[in-house]
């Protein structure tokens, strides 16, 4: 599926489908919300959110991952990433360069543990969130390698892969 007037293309990992109506896309942004759409038994229930910035708006990783880790580990970055705007709620667990991706493990009160990682496409800021519903057996391990597969399966629906250390992708 095209988003921001068709300039960034979403394809989400096996088992998983857009919720086309929890989602919006204009010609500035996108917000996509993805969920299990499979009855296979290794397809576990997640939320994958996938918010997509205005043109330009990836400059801020040529800051580089500390700085960006220091931003996101600092008030006004926890800020910006917690659901109710307070930098109480949010704490940045550990962070790591994935394939030219920051990726953060957190805890927000609002909703638990959940990987995210930042990273730039076609000059735009996009942000792959994955969280488990309430009703999930999600375990951090299976968060994270999801994030992963979410951000290939995205890199690839866009024609450009990022190979992470050893050849593998994050």
């Amino acid at each position: 599926m095209g988003f921001v007037g068709d300039d960034i293309r979403v394809s989400p990992p096996a088992g998983y489908c857009v919720n086309q109506a929890a989602s919006s896309d204009s010609q500035t942004g996108a917000v996509i919300l993805i969920g299990e759409c499979s009855r296979k038994a290794d397809v576990v229930p997640a939320v994958i959110s996938i918010t997509v910035g205005d043109e330009g708006s990836a400059e801020i990783l040529k800051s580089g991952a500390k700085a960006l880790s220091d931003y996101f580990t600092s008030p006004a970055g926890r800020a910006a990433l917690a659901r109710d705007g307070d930098p109480g709620s949010v704490a940045v667990r550990e962070t790591a360069l994935s394939g030219g991706a920051l990726v953060m493990r957190m805890f927000d009160r609002q909703v638990g543990e959940y990987w995210r990682a930042v990273l730039g496409l076609r000059g735009r800021l996009v942000s792959v969130s994955v969280m488990a519903p309430e009703t999930s057996s999600l375990s951090p391990e299976q968060s994270r390698a999801l994030l992963g597969q979410t951000i290939t399966a995205i890199r690839a629906a866009n024609g450009s892969a990022v190979k992470a250390a050893g050849g593998a992708a994050p």
